[in-house]
């Protein structure tokens, strides 16, 4: 296993976002993972710069302190199993409109899914 030291934390597959803020006036930087965390930038590669330089000082000073650091989710720890359990009123209508649609439940739920993911993000 390897050492959990800046460099280690740095190579992580963090989840930057930057996005234009009207209300600031800026480019603003942000990690999913890290609450609270939050860069600003004219152009949106300097928030990106900015960002990446905040989460260095952010590792170093939690290494420092002995804070634990969250870690990114890592996509081979997905198998694409996710057990769902609902009423039997619920999966009674979702097998009529899976077979009205002529779809497996699964491949409904699926869809009703990746329209909520979309719509979010």
């Amino acid at each position: 296993m390897a050492e959990k030291n800046t460099e280690y934390y740095l190579k992580l597959p963090w989840s930057y976002r930057v996005s234009w803020s009207e209300p600031d006036k800026c480019y603003l930087g942000s990690i999913d993972e890290l609450e609270e965390n939050m860069t600003c930038g004219d152009t949106p590669e300097e928030a990106f710069s900015n960002l990446k330089e905040a989460l260095g000082a952010y590792i170093l000073t939690s290494l420092e302190d002995g804070f634990e650091i969250p870690e990114p989710l890592n996509l081979a720890d997905f198998k694409g199993n996710i057990t769902y359990r609902t009423n039997s009123e619920k999966h009674y209508r979702l097998a009529k409109k899976a077979a009205r649609l002529g779809k497996s439940i699964n491949a409904l739920i699926d869809d009703a899914v990746e329209k909520e993911l979309r719509d979010s993000a």
